[in-house]
């Protein structure tokens, strides 16, 4: 799912400790100008999503389900900051469902699969350049508090 060229990215765990950290940091550094954010609510689908100024469609409309792996799996990337019990249930659906997106997570579920890189950015940039050329497809972070 594109807009005009512009990636939709599933945003998940937007909300509480991480996710927010996350949020502000992409927002001071612009990050919202070149996706169109997709925002994911696992306790209040249908609800309003935030509207970020500086985003490439402006407003994000509502929340969507994050239990949703159909609309889910409609997204080329989703970030997550939800936590590992939504990781083991969501990205196993995912997968299993053909899936070939990349997964972006906060939590450590996925750290340890071999198929998985650990994002250190920018002290392991290579590593994570390599993996997205070789096909990589889940990033994770190596610790939530400072990834």
């Amino acid at each position: 799912m594109t807009t005009a060229g512009i990636p939709s990215v599933g945003l998940v765990g937007w909300r509480g400790m991480v996710g927010s950290v996350l949020m502000q940091r992409m927002l001071d550094e612009g990050d919202f100008a070149n996706i169109n954010p997709v925002f994911f609510s696992t306790s209040n689908a249908g609800g309003a999503a935030p509207s970020l100024a500086g985003t490439a469609e402006g407003s994000a409309g509502s929340l969507e389900n994050a239990f949703d792996v159909e609309t889910l799996a409609k997204l080329p990337i989703i970030v997550t900051a939800q936590g590992g019990d939504y990781t083991k249930q969501v990205h196993r659906e995912l997968r299993s469902g053909g899936w070939d997106g990349l997964w972006i997570d906060a939590a450590s579920t996925l750290r340890m699969n071999e198929d998985s890189i650990i994002v250190l950015d920018p002290i392991n940039r290579d590593v994570i350049d390599k993996g997205l050329v070789n096909g990589t497809k889940d990033f994770i972070g190596g610790n939530c508090t400072v990834s």
